[in-house]
C-alpha cells in the first residue's frame, strides 16, 4: 500500500469535515436534507399528538390551499416521536420540522430537546411564557429548518399554534423557495422567449424552457404559453392594457378580463365551448400586494369549460405600471384531471411573482 497517499487521503477527509461542519459539535459531515416542499414533520410525543393538539395543528397547517376543484392541504403533515428518529436515522435528515413541546411534561423528550437546544436561560423564559417559539437550522442536516413551538401547558400550546401559524407558514414557504425554483427551472429559462415577452408586453418573466407558444400575437394583445405533459397542461397567458382608472383593478373587472379572453381564445373540439370562471359553485379569492415594487391585484378560483367537461384552478395577476400608464395582465391555469394541483399552481405562482416590470 502507498502509505503516503493513504495519509494524504485521511488528512483531506479531516480537513473536509472541519470546513464543512463548523456548526456541528462532533465534526461530522452533515448530509443534505431530504424531502419534498410543503411537507412538515411534526416532532412530539404520541400522547400529545393524539390529543386535541393534533386537531389544532391540522386545522391551521392542514387547511385547504386556495383554491382547488377538490380540497388539497396547505402542507402535508407527518408525525414522529423522537424515539422513532433514533430508530431510523434518515428521519433526522428531512427538510422541515416543527417541534411541539408541552413544558409541563418535564420528562418528555420534546421538553428535554427544547432545553438542550435553546439553553437554560431561554428555557426559563419559555416556562414563564416569555418565549413561545424559536427557529433552528441545520441541526442534523444541511438546509434543514426546525421550528420550536413551546408552552407552559397544553392549553397554552393551542394558543401558541394559532397565534404563530401565519409567521410559521410564511417562513416555511420561504424555506421552500430554493427547491421550488430548482424544480421550475430544472431545464433553465428560455431567454429569447422571455426577452420577446418583455418587449411586446412590458413584463419580464423568466419562462422555463419547456413552455412553448400556443398563441403568440402581440397585434391581438395575447401571448399564450403552455407546458404539455402526458398528465397535465400548465398555462401562462399575458396581455396588457392602457391604464385609465382604478376600476380596472377591481375584482369584477379582472374577472371580466379573464372571461373575455377565455371566450375568445379558449375552446375544445366541442361546438360552442369556451372557458369561464366558475364563481357560482366556488368562491373567488382576491389579494393585494406588490410585484417588483408595482401595485398588484390577484384573484384565484376555478375555471370551467362551457359545453364541455373540463376545469381546474387558476390565478390571475394584474400589475399596475403607473410610469407607462398600463396594466399587465398575467393569467395562469392548469388542466390536470385526477391529479393533485397544488404544487403545479405554486410553480406558476413562483414564475409570476419573480417577474420584473422594466
Amino acid at each position: 500500500m502507498n502509505y503516503n497517499r493513504y495519509i494524504i487521503y485521511i488528512g483531506f477527509l479531516l480537513l473536509l469535515g472541519f470546513t464543512s461542519c463548523i456548526e456541528s459539535s462532533n465534526m461530522t459531515v452533515k448530509p443534505n436534507a431530504l424531502g419534498k416542499i410543503n411537507e412538515i414533520v411534526v416532532l412530539t410525543e404520541d400522547e400529545l399528538w393524539d390529543s386535541p393538539v393534533q386537531d389544532t395543528f391540522d386545522y391551521y397547517f392542514g387547511s385547504a390551499y386556495p383554491i382547488m376543484p377538490r380540497p388539497e392541504p396547505l402542507f402535508d403533515l407527518r408525525h414522529f416521536n423522537l424515539n422513532e428518529l433514533d430508530m431510523e436515522p434518515l428521519r433526522r435528515e428531512l427538510r422541515t420540522y416543527v417541534l411541539l413541546a408541552d413544558l409541563s411534561q418535564e420528562d418528555a423528550r420534546s421538553t428535554k430537546m427544547v432545553k438542550s437546544d435553546i439553553g437554560n436561560d431561554r428555557f426559563q423564559k419559555a416556562l414563564a411564557g416569555e418565549i413561545t417559539t424559536t427557529v433552528g437550522r441545520n441541526k442534523w442536516a444541511k438546509n434543514q429548518l426546525i421550528i420550536y413551538l413551546m408552552a407552559k401547558d397544553r392549553k397554552a400550546l393551542y394558543d401558541v399554534i394559532r397565534d404563530n401559524y401565519p409567521a410559521i407558514s410564511r417562513r416555511i414557504n420561504n424555506h421552500d423557495q430554493l427547491p421550488l425554483s430548482q424544480k421550475v427551472y430544472a431545464a433553465k429559462a428560455n431567454i429569447g422567449l422571455s426577452n420577446t415577452i418583455e418587449q411586446d408586453f412590458g413584463i419580464h418573466i423568466d419562462v422555463p424552457n419547456r413552455y412553448k407558444k400556443a398563441i403568440y400575437n402581440p397585434e391581438d394583445n395575447i401571448a399564450w404559453l403552455r407546458k404539455d405533459d402526458k398528465d397535465y397542461i400548465m398555462n401562462i397567458v399575458v396581455r396588457k392594457f392602457p391604464y385609465r382608472n382604478e376600476n380596472q383593478l377591481s375584482t369584477e373587472n379582472i374577472k371580466q378580463l379573464r372571461n373575455d379572453y377565455g371566450r375568445d381564445y379558449m375552446s375544445t373540439s366541442e361546438f360552442g365551448s369556451y372557458m369561464i370562471i366558475n364563481d357560482e359553485d366556488l368562491p373567488v379569492f382576491d389579494y393585494t400586494y406588490d410585484i417588483d415594487g408595482k401595485y398588484t391585484r390577484e384573484i384565484r378560483g376555478v375555471w370551467e369549460m362551457v359545453n364541455d367537461y373540463l376545469g381546474g384552478p387558476f390565478a390571475t395577476y394584474v400589475v399596475l405600471n403607473e410610469e407607462k400608464s398600463e396594466i399587465v395582465f398575467v393569467d395562469t391555469f392548469i388542466y390536470a384531471p385526477g391529479k393533485d394541483k397544488r404544487d403545479m399552481m405554486q410553480q406558476l405562482d413562483h414564475i409570476v411573482k419573480n417577474a420584473t416590470i422594466p
